[in-house]
C-alpha cells in the first residue's frame, strides 16, 4: 500500500516488492550454511531485512521515473543511465546495513544465540537481493515498460492522483471493516440468522431429516421385504432321458423330485424372521428416541449458552458503568487508585467470560444444525430451560415407592429403548438355535415318473400272455428318500 503510494502506480509497486522474495534466498542459505534453524530472532530479521532490501528497488525506480520525466525517452538508455549512477547508491545501502549488523553475526557474549540468527539472516539477504535486484529489476522494468509503450490513447494527468485517493479511501476503509472486533475488546452482536424453532419443531424437523432415523426405516423396510420370503422351499427338479435304457428301442422318461423338510423347520424360519422384524423396528424406535434426547439436550444447551450470554453481557455493562463511575470518583479524590484498577480487572474477566459464552453458543448452534440436517443456522425460539424428564419415566419415578424399588427399576428397564433392543436380540438369537436344531432333523425327498417300454411284455408273471406297448402307453409312479445327517459336529457347532 505504502508503495503504491508512491508511486501511484501498482505494476511498479509489485516490481520493487520483488525484492522480498530475492532477499529470502539469502536469508535461507545463510542460515543454512551457518547450521543455524529458523527461530523467532531468525523470523525478526527477515522482517527487518524486507525493509532494507525494498529500498535498493525504490532507488533503482525512483530513478528511471525522474529520467522519464526529464525526457530519456528511450528504455535502454533510461536503464543503462540509472544503473550506472545508482550503482553507488545501492551498493552503499546494503554494505552499511550489512556491516551494523556484521557484530551482532559474530557475537558470543550474551545474548549472542538471539543476535546471531537475526544477523545472520539480515546479511545474507542483503548479499542476494543487492546482486539480484540490480540484475532481475532492470530487466523486469524493461519487460513492464514494453508492455506500456503500445500505442494507447494518453490519459490525462489529472484523474490519476483522484484515483490513487480513490484507491486509497477504499484500502482504508476495507481494512477498518474487517478489523475483528474482538481485537478492539468491543462487543458484537449476534446477529439472529436463519430460521426461529421451538423445542417441538425441531424435534420433528430432526425426525424428518435425521439419517440414523432413515437408515433405520430402511432397515425395517427391508426386513419386511425379506420376511415374505422366510419359507423357502427348495427348487423343485425335472429330470428327463431318452434312450434305450430297456430294450433295443428308444423310450423316454420324465420325472419331478422336490426335496421337503419338516414343518418345524419352516415355522422356525417364520419365527426367526419375525423376531428379526421386531428386532429393526425396536432400533427404529431407538434411534428416534436417542435422536429427539440429542436433539432436545442440544436445543437446551443452545438455550443456556444464550441466556448465559444475554447475563454476561449485561454484567459487562454494569461493569463498565462501574468503571467509569470509579474513574471519576478517583479523578474527584473521593476514592485510592485501587478502587478503578479493581473496577478494571472484573470488567476484563467479564469481556473473557463474554467471549467464551458466545464460542459457546455458537458451537451449541452448530451442533444442533448437524442435527437437523439444516443448511443455514438455527435461531432458538424458547428462553426458558425446561427439565429433561422423560414423561414414562416420570410417571413410573411418580407411582415408586421406598418399598417396592426394584419393581420401579423392573419397570424402568423393560419401557428403556436399548433394554428392550437388546432383550430383543436375545429372542432373535434363541429363535436361530431352534431353527438350527430343526434344521438337524431328517428331510425328505418325493417325487413322480412317467415312461414308456417300448415292445412286448409279459403280462401276469412267466408262462403269461405277452402284449406289445407302443408310445402311447405310459407307467408312471412316486418315489421318496429320507435324507439322515451322519456327521453332526458342524451342525451342533451352528
Amino acid at each position: 500500500v505504502l508503495l503504491f503510494f508512491t508511486f501511484n502506480s501498482v505494476k511498479q509497486a509489485l516490481l520493487i516488492f520483488t525484492a522480498i522474495p530475492l532477499s529470502a534466498i539469502g536469508g535461507v542459505l545463510a542460515l543454512w550454511l551457518r547450521g543455524m534453524p529458523f527461530s523467532i530472532p531468525a523470523g525478526v530479521g527477515f522482517i527487518a531485512l524486507f525493509g532494507v532490501a525494498v529500498l535498493n528497488g525504490i532507488v533503482l525506480i525512483g530513478y528511471f521515473n525522474q529520467l522519464k520525466a526529464e525526457g530519456v525517452t528511450d528504455l535502454y538508455e533510461r536503464i543503462r543511465k540509472g544503473t550506472e549512477v545508482r550503482l553507488r547508491p545501492v551498493l552503499m545501502t546494503a554494505t552499511v546495513a550489512s556491516l551494523g549488523f556484521l557484530p551482532m553475526a559474530l557475537a558470543t557474549s550474551a545474548g549472542a544465540e538471539v543476535q546471531r540468527p537475526l544477523a545472520t539472516v539480515v546479511i545474507g539477504g542483503l548479499v542476494t537481493a543487492t546482486l539480484l535486484t540490480l540484475l532481475v529489476l532492470p530487466v523486469l522494468y524493461a519487460l513492464s515498460e514494453k508492455g506500456a509503450a503500445k500505442p494507447t490513447t494518453p490519459p490525462e494527468a489529472a484523474p490519476r492522483p483522484a484515483m490513487a485517493q480513490a484507491v486509497s479511501l477504499l484500502l482504508v476503509i476495507g481494512v477498518a471493516v474487517l478489523l475483528p472486533g474482538r481485537v478492539l475488546g468491543q462487543d458484537v452482536q449476534l446477529p439472529p440468522a436463519g430460521s426461529s424453532l421451538n423445542s417441538a419443531q425441531a424435534v420433528s424437523q430432526a425426525l424428518g431429516a435425521g439419517g440414523t432415523v432413515q437408515a433405520a426405516q430402511r432397515a425395517v423396510q427391508a426386513q419386511q421385504a425379506l420376511r415374505r420370503g422366510a419359507v423357502d422351499f427348495s427348487k423343485t427338479t425335472f429330470n428327463g432321458s431318452v434312450g434305450q435304457y430297456n430294450t433295443y428301442r428308444v423310450d423316454n422318461q420324465f420325472s419331478l423330485v422336490q426335496p421337503l423338510a419338516l414343518p418345524g423347520v419352516y415355522r422356525s424360519a417364520a419365527r426367526v424372521a419375525g423376531q428379526v422384524l421386531t428386532g429393526r423396528e425396536l432400533q427404529l424406535t431407538q434411534a428416534r428416541v436417542e435422536l429427539r434426547r440429542q436433539v432436545r439436550l442440544a436445543y437446551e444447551q443452545a438455550v443456556y449458552a444464550r441466556h448465559r450470554l444475554r447475563t454476561l453481557r449485561g454484567q459487562d455493562s454494569l461493569y463498565s458503568e462501574f468503571l467509569r463511575a470509579a474513574n471519576l470518583r478517583f479523578k474527584t479524590g473521593e476514592v485510592a487508585r485501587l478502587e478503578p484498577a479493581t473496577a478494571l480487572v472484573q470488567q476484563g474477566e467479564t469481556r473473557v467470560l463474554v467471549r467464551q459464552a458466545r464460542t459457546d453458543y455458537a458451537v451449541a448452534r452448530r451442533q444442533l444444525q448437524a442435527l437437523l440436517q439444516q443448511a443455514g443456522p438455527v435461531t432458538v425460539a424458547d428462553s426458558v430451560l425446561r427439565p429433561l424428564v422423560p414423561t414414562a419415566t416420570a410417571a413410573l419415578a411418580d407411582t415408586a415407592t421406598a418399598a417396592a424399588p426394584a419393581l420401579a427399576d423392573t419397570a424402568l428397564l423393560q419401557t428403556n429403548p436399548q433394554a428392550r433392543v437388546l432383550a430383543q436380540q436375545i429372542q432373535e438369537r434363541r429363535a436361530e438355535t431352534r431353527l438350527e436344531q430343526a434344521r438337524g432333523l431328517p428331510d425328505f425327498t418325493v417325487g413322480y415318473f412317467n415312461q414308456s417300454l417300448k415292445g412286448p411284455q409279459t403280462i401276469g408273471g412267466i408262462g403269461g400272455g405277452e402284449r406289445d406297448y407302443g408310445p402311447a402307453d405310459r407307467f408312471q409312479g412316486v418315489q421318496a428318500s429320507v435324507g439322515m445327517p451322519l456327521y453332526r459336529r458342524p451342525h451342533k457347532a451352528r
